[in-house]
């Protein structure tokens, strides 16, 4: 099969644009990324533990990858006379067999509802960015894209964000639910309870 010169130009292009976006990839460490958190974030008073629980949070959605991405299914929500009010508290041997409806951002939003999570954070593509593939409430302001790359101060900023939404002294409920609905993909059990002082343990202090 002959190759003709303009296809092995457009390969050769595939493969630079691919090595430029693996080459923005950066695995941090836990004790790096909290001294980082503690600069660039501001969490409410009396949460010593919180920037513990948001590390272990990162360390086991992203393995602590800048450029991790992920796309997943909205898991089905329970009915309310169920007893519960998250989406993932189903208990095992209790299949659901109905399926509750999705609340949507807009009419006409795909019911699909593919979630594509991005970065350090999994930050949401119906949420926190624009990744130009659904209408999103784009919350931080900013291009998915912007979340892949080795520069985590745009990801921190983003999280500040959140953090302000969920904490504002009247916060918006719609806003709030979207959030909820995001954290609910990403909730590691284990980081619920997780101590700063033994998390970071290994870490020098600052």
């Amino acid at each position: 099969m002959r190759i003709y010169p303009d296809m092995k130009m457009l390969a050769a292009v595939v493969v630079l644009f691919l090595a430029a976006g693996l080459s923005d990839s950066v695995i941090l460490t836990k004790c790096g990324l909290k001294q980082q958190l503690q600069t660039g974030l501001t969490l409410p008073p009396n949460t010593t533990d919180l920037l513990a629980q948001i590390v272990c949070h990162v360390q086991l959605t992203s393995n602590f990858n800048t450029s991790a991405i992920k796309t997943i299914i909205e898991p089905e929500q329970p009915h309310e006379s169920h007893g519960s009010r998250k989406g993932r508290s189903a208990k095992k041997g209790r299949p659901s067999t109905k399926v509750t409806p999705k609340p949507h951002l807009e009419s006409g939003e795909d019911k699909n509802e593919f979630w594509t999570l991005y970065g350090l954070f999994q930050l949401s593509d119906h949420v926190v960015c624009n990744s130009t593939r659904r209408h999103s409430l784009n919350l931080c302001g900013l291009t998915c894209d912007k979340l892949l790359d080795d520069n985590i101060s745009d990801d921190v900023a983003c999280v500040q964000v959140l953090i302000n939404k969920m904490t504002a002294v009247i916060p918006d409920p719609e806003t709030a639910k979207h959030i909820h609905k995001m954290i609910s993909l990403i909730y590691q059990p284990e980081c619920a309870n997780a101590k700063a002082s033994v998390y970071f343990a290994d870490c020098q202090q600052p």
